[in-house]
């Protein structure tokens, strides 16, 4: 059996009350809301990626694990010690924080809650070996309210991250 998957963008949504269509007034106008649009990545002729936030672009409220390229190892799983190579930005103003490519060496992490940020392990629990995988962090799933490692509180992380290898 084939199986269809579908991937919408709900691109914008205006709401009318009943009690403004029926109003001899004119409705008033609706402004329309646009979903938070990611930022895009592209890679240099080493592999080493770099991100470009759409300008104006509010982040998403929610984590987004958006699969780059697909790996076909086993599936990484919470609990597991993980070996990527990763770089990340704050969304606020486009940062690099921390880059495993420009220290020249993955790095290795148990992708266990309490041991990585949340954003991380939600994110990459149940992605191939493999796959590049870009992550968008809300504050909550990051570091909060009060920030940590010279991250600014609530702040909206990007990463992109090449998972190497999972034990």
């Amino acid at each position: 059996m084939r199986k269809l998957v579908f991937v919408v963008t709900l691109a914008a949504v205006a709401a009318l009350t009943l009690a403004a269509c029926s109003s001899s007034e004119p409705a008033p106008s609706a402004e329309a809301k646009t979903e938070a649009t990611l930022p895009t990545v592209a890679f240099d002729e080493a592999g080493v990626p770099s991100i470009e936030i759409p300008a104006d672009a509010a982040p998403p409220t929610e984590l987004v694990a958006e699969v780059l390229s697909s790996g076909t190892g086993p599936a990484v799983e919470v609990g597991q010690s993980i070996t990527v190579h990763y770089s990340g930005w704050l969304w606020a103003d486009g940062t690099q924080f921390d880059s495993s490519w420009e220290r020249g060496e993955p790095s290795t992490f148990p992708l266990i809650e309490g041991g990585l940020i949340d954003g991380w392990v939600k994110g990459l629990d149940g992605q191939s070996v493999g796959s590049q995988v870009l992550l968008v962090i809300p504050p909550e799933m990051g570091y909060g309210a009060g920030g940590g490692g010279g991250i600014p509180g609530d702040s909206t992380l990007v990463f992109v991250v090449d998972i190497l290898a999972a034990q």
